[in-house]
């Protein structure tokens, strides 16, 4: 999650009032050969599919404290759990009858601390707690420990509370219950410059295995895992920094797989031995985009980018892995024309291969929606922030977005090696920064966080 963000307007933006409800499905791309984990050049083959889309946009909701990021759901799929960042609380949020969405309660975490940043949340598998992450005030001047804390949905209160490391991001619980695993980024953030130095970092950030035995929340222990780069080779940027991002569990609950979005790789962790097992630089994705911000879109040019991913998901068999490349380094970080951030989506097999690239498809997708943001044509054009998966009808369905186009897609993943691009919906709110998948419900909800809306994509075959 960049923190550093720049909300743009889109210029077209005209189109999204016209089009909420509107879904544009327009190319199919099948990838059958595998590629090098050092660059992705797949080609690019495109297909007319029919117009129809099986997602439409079914409710929006104006959150009331305006404050919305990630979002998870109880397991009978009647209440979301709402982060709500620097406001340092979770809201509670009724969803039994989308027409009439209300806000049940506000639970405060700032008697953790009083500069409580909730940045993720899970809820347990029992429905009667959730796992909020919290950082505490940290900075390149304050070492603040981070927080896991144990929130009781029903009482709103706090029932119990885990030290970890500085810096906590983002949170996944296994299915069982027994696991989560936090991203220990600790960014070592300048107040006063808004920028990380990462020559000068001193405290390298980790990842926090939580166990639970019996999956007991209120009785668990905290591993701190260490992830070195020092010897992982030259496609990692900052061996020094591996600043973990986004986390997520394999479906047999056995391996957890990191982002380093930074450092442009992913670090798989084996959740018994609690150690890392491998990491693997993501090289670079070639294809073609808009490098213009000129008024016109034009997806012609030549683009070579680190991936840089935030979100990660695993596909249903757990063996491959799926990454919203965000990006979040300087455009041309390093004077090399290499850019930040693939605007695509990417599958990785175990070893770091390249089995999936969408290349410019997401880019098109939004120009031919017309809501391409061509303002951010020379950063990082639709910027692909988050993802998640959920299975619809019996398909396993991939739901991404797209931050600065305002808009979810959807890819029927049920091969996945071969995602079919299904189209898209534009989200209610602007910036969808979290993706979820409702529980026992055919929805998908975003977390839009610049208006701080909730948008719920529903399945209607």
């Amino acid at each position: 999650m960049n923190r550093k963000r720049w909300f743009i307007s889109v210029t077209l933006a005209c189109v999204l009032s016209t089009a909420s409800l509107f879904s544009t499905a327009f190319a199919s791309n099948d990838h059958d050969k595998h590629s090098s984990p050092k660059t992705s050049e797949h080609k690019h083959h495109e297909t007319k599919v029919p117009t129809k889309n099986s997602f439409q946009l079914a409710a929006t909701y104006a959150m009331p404290s305006k404050a919305a990021e990630i979002i998870s759901s109880t397991p009978d799929g009647s209440t979301l759990l709402v982060t709500e960042a620097n406001l340092g609380s979770i809201s509670v949020v009724s969803i039994k009858d989308l027409k009439n969405i209300q806000t049940v309660k506000q639970i405060s975490l700032k008697s953790i601390s009083a500069e409580a940043e909730v940045t993720s949340v899970v809820v347990t598998p029992n429905g009667k707690y959730a796992l909020a992450a919290v950082r505490t005030g940290d900075n390149v001047n304050n070492a603040n420990k981070g927080v896991i804390a144990v929130v009781d949905i029903a009482a709103g209160t706090i029932a119990k509370t885990y030290e970890v490391g500085i810096g906590p991001d983002a949170i996944a619980l296994s299915k069982d219950g027994r696991t989560a695993v936090v991203a220990i980024e600790d960014e070592e953030l300048d107040p006063v410059l808004d920028e990380i130095d990462f020559s000068k970092v001193k405290r390298p950030g980790s990842v926090a295995i939580l166990s639970f035995p019996k999956a007991d929340v209120l009785n668990g222990t905290v591993t701190d895992v260490p992830i070195d780069l020092t010897n992982v080779g030259p496609n990692v940027t900052y061996p020094n920094d591996p600043q973990p991002e986004y986390a997520a569990i394999s479906p047999d609950g056995k391996t957890a797989a990191i982002t380093l979005q930074e450092n442009n790789a992913i670090a798989l962790i084996d959740l018994q031995d609690k150690k890392v097992t491998k990491v693997f630089g993501l090289g670079t994705t070639k294809h073609k985009a808009d490098l213009k911000t000129d008024g016109v879109v034009s997806i012609t040019e030549d683009l070579t980018a680190r991936p840089e991913p935030d979100g990660i998901v695993w596909s249903a068999d757990g063996k491959y892995l799926y990454t919203a490349n965000e990006g979040d380094l300087g455009s041309n970080e390093f004077k090399d024309g290499v850019y930040s951030g693939g605007r695509n989506i990417m599958a990785w097999d175990r070893n770091g291969n390249v089995v999936y690239d969408s290349m410019e498809l997401i880019d098109r997708a939004n120009a031919e929606a017309g809501v391409y943001p061509d303002d951010r044509s020379t950063k990082r054009g639709s910027e692909v922030e988050n993802l998640t998966i959920g299975k619809f009808d019996g398909k396993q369905i991939l739901a991404v977005c797209s931050e600065r186009g305002n808009t979810i897609l959807f890819f029927n993943v049920t091969n996945p090696l071969k995602p079919k691009y299904l189209g898209l919906v534009p989200s209610g709110g602007k910036a969808p920064e979290g993706i979820h998948k409702v529980n026992k419900r055919d929805l998908f909800v975003s977390a839009d966080e610049k208006t701080g809306t909730l948008s719920f994509y529903e399945y209607k075959d």
